[in-house]
């Protein structure tokens, strides 16, 4: 019996002795400016001050409605954004339109806190070479969408792409008078040059020109649309690196946010004292008709 007693106490000394806390520092990110602001090439700029919140926390970021935010092109001061208020979100516009191959830096001041900043330029418009539509009605409500689309890409520069695809719904009601939506499509990318498959839908595809710099790549992208749909549009947009860094990084973690196995995703972040994004797009929308 002492010899058990024995044991059972060497046992429990020997398991206490493996255990060692160890206390790993977490950043904290919350009560921080956070500034965005994704530059369209000849669109008017809308930037947004919110303040960061806990990542345990659902309620919708704090508004800044007293910041001052100025906008620098070229290093020159051009303008301060005024306030603007739209569906509820307050947010910051400009009067200066984008021009491609500029660079625009953007400051927001809030008293209490350090200023934030965020600066990048404004790429030129993919230059297309082909794109197209087929369309098979494979059931009576539904058909299948096969688009082809080649840009060419310039071989001096790192280039970087996002496409979007919408379905457009056109209606007229008994009054004469008409209606146009345009909704965001899922569709799996296909891309044969490179021979790289994915059956995997998504919303938004992303890539960059490492593999087909300087040639013209194809690429092939699938929809199942309804059978009334008879317009679609195809966004192409080109990308600057901190544009392409946040847009895909953001859009994986959306992707990602409900599937607990999946590793996390880092949001890319180009504010300096802060958090968020400055940064170029060029995007041009493309009509097709089945």
């Amino acid at each position: 019996m002492r010899m058990r007693i024995l044991l059972f106490i060497l046992f429990v000394v020997v398991n206490s002795s493996c255990e060692k806390t160890v206390n790993i520092p977490l950043p904290n990110e919350a009560n921080k400016l956070v500034l965005n602001l994704i530059m369209n090439k000849d669109s008017i700029m809308m930037a947004r001050v919110t303040i960061s919140e806990r990542m345990n926390n659902y309620q919708s970021p704090v508004d800044i409605k007293n910041a001052v935010v100025n906008l620098y092109e070229n290093g020159t001061f051009k303008e301060t954004l005024t306030q603007y208020e739209y569906s509820g979100r307050f947010y910051y516009r400009s009067n200066t339109l984008p021009l491609a191959g500029a660079t625009y830096k953007v400051t927001a001041s809030v008293p209490g806190y350090t200023e934030v900043s965020g600066s990048d330029y404004i790429p030129d418009t993919v230059q297309m070479e082909e794109i197209r539509i087929t369309a098979a009605q494979s059931v009576v409500w539904l058909t299948k969408a096969t688009i082809a689309v080649q840009w060419h890409d310039d071989p001096d520069v790192q280039n970087y792409y996002r496409v979007r695809i919408y379905d457009i719904n056109e209606w007229m009601n008994a009054n004469g008078s008409g209606g146009r939506q345009k909704i965001q499509h899922s569709f799996e990318a296909e891309e044969a040059t490179l021979n790289i498959f994915s059956d995997k839908e998504r919303g938004e595809f992303y890539t960059t020109d490492a593999l087909f710099n300087g040639r013209s790549p194809r690429f092939t992208f699938k929809a199942n649309t309804g059978s009334n749909v008879r317009k679609m549009i195809v966004e192409v947009s080109s990308l600057t690196y901190n544009s392409y860094n946040y847009l895909n990084s953001s859009y994986m973690a959306r992707e990602k946010s409900d599937d607990g196995f999946s590793e996390k995703v880092i949001v890319f972040n180009n504010i300096e004292n802060g958090l968020g994004i400055v940064g170029g797009v060029a995007q041009r929308e493309y009509i097709l008709e089945k």
